[in-house]
């Protein structure tokens, strides 16, 4: 070994570092998830920044805690940090000094959305006390969602399905983006004026698709949540799919994990209604014929009891007009409940003419323009270029208008 070759102490050589990596090094902002996050006594925050292949040892000084964008990060937030690279020297340990932390992107919104929970859950806007029922027997329906989406045509088709008779109205609103949450509550606001002005609207239904957590924030913003809870009119929240919660889904009076479940749980199943009146009819006959015999028996007894000694001819008078009147009594309640039973057929006769699906069982279809709720009637209302979609008892078409001609 050269006897002019300098020797390092393991002080000079780990100061000598420190001085190389902060000379080459400026300050950096770096990305990665917290782990290891420990709070001294001293209220130092000390951490690991890790990413998919590397870990960064990183600490926080109290005395930079006045530039700390978020002081509630947690294990597991995704971070982006600024600060400076440095070499602790009575360690010897590479470390980051971070002079600013905020989450960023899935982290951001997870601890955003965990806040707001918990901060509207504490005013009581989750509150069971609060939740509005969801009438059994609708007669309109409002629906809150963008008109080109999948979820209005799944709710739509529901409805048809089980209760054909309720009216729906939709209230156009963007579910994405960041105009998305004024545009709701917007839609919110018309919907509840309708109701006051124009028509009563019996439930709301909120939604969209699935997506992403940015796709979902809209659902979670404080103004739309405030919105739903001063709302008089029934609220059901489905956006996204069964596994996505938003805090919209905690203020709503109740919650359906998609849109299409939503209008199962708005309207009832017409066949299922129709089986359980016949059923309750069919046990009122038989309630009332067994206590119109356990009566007859009961009466003819007591007459034999008191008038046992009129003459017998007198009491077989009084037991025929008896049974007379038991035979009258008998054939109305029959001739009612054959009215009844002939209401209910012909009703269940007009639910299956009604069925908007039975014309296109017979060969017709059903022309909509595209994305719209409404059939197509008159051919002035459409435009060349346009697109329009066909409904066939099974399957859809889409096409485009080549030429328009209102004659």
């Amino acid at each position: 070994m050269s006897t002019t070759q300098h020797v390092y102490s393991v002080s000079e050589l780990n100061r000598s570092a420190r001085e190389l990596l902060e000379t080459h090094f400026d300050e950096v902002w770096v990305k990665g998830e917290i782990s290891d996050l420990k709070r001294a006594p001293s209220g130092h925050l000390y951490f690991t920044l890790k990413d998919e292949s590397g870990e960064l040892s990183a600490v926080r000084f109290r005395s930079r805690s006045g530039l700390l964008a978020d002081p509630n990060i947690d294990v597991g937030t995704v971070v982006l940090a600024f600060g400076k690279l440095t070499v602790y020297e009575p360690r010897g340990r590479y470390q980051f000094v971070a002079s600013l932390i905020q989450p960023v992107s899935a982290g951001a919104l997870r601890l955003a959305f965990e806040r707001l929970k918990e901060k509207l859950e504490a005013e009581g806007l989750f509150s069971l006390e609060h939740k509005l029922p969801i009438p059994a027997f609708p007669e309109r329906i409002g629906v809150i969602t963008s008109p080109s989406g999948a979820a209005i045509r799944d709710i739509v088709s529901v409805l048809a399905r089980r209760w054909p008779y309720v009216d729906v109205i939709l209230f156009p609103s963007t579910v994405q983006g960041e105009t998305s949450p004024a545009e709701l509550c917007d839609a919110l606001d018309r919907a509840v004026q309708y109701d006051r002005i124009v028509a009563p609207i019996d439930t709301l239904i909120l939604g969209r698709g699935g997506g992403s957590a940015e796709d979902l924030a809209a659902f979670n913003d404080e103004r739309l949540a405030r919105a739903i809870f001063d709302c008089p009119i029934p609220i059901l929240s489905a956006v996204g799919h069964e596994i996505d919660f938003t805090i919209a889904d905690f203020v709503a009076d109740r919650r359906a994990p998609t849109p299409a479940s939503a209008a199962e749980l708005a309207v009832p199943d017409r066949s299922e209604v129709i089986a359980s009146l016949a059923a309750t009819g069919s046990r009122l006959v038989r309630m009332v014929s067994t206590t119109l015999r356990s009566q007859q028996l009961a009466l003819r007894a007591q007459l034999r009891g008191y008038l046992f000694d009129l003459p017998k001819r007198r009491v077989e008078t009084l037991e025929q007009r008896l049974d007379l009147q038991l035979v009258a009594t008998i054939r109305g309640i029959t001739s009612l409940w054959n009215e009844r039973r002939q209401a209910a057929a012909h009703a269940e006769e007009v639910l299956r003419l009604t069925n908007p699906d039975l014309p296109l069982q017979r060969g017709y279809s059903l022309t909509f323009v595209a994305g719209g709720s409404e059939p197509l009637r008159d051919a002035s209302e459409l435009s060349e270029g346009e697109k329009i979609e066909t409904r066939l008892a099974r399957g859809r078409i889409g096409s485009r208008v080549e030429e328009v001609n209102p004659e």
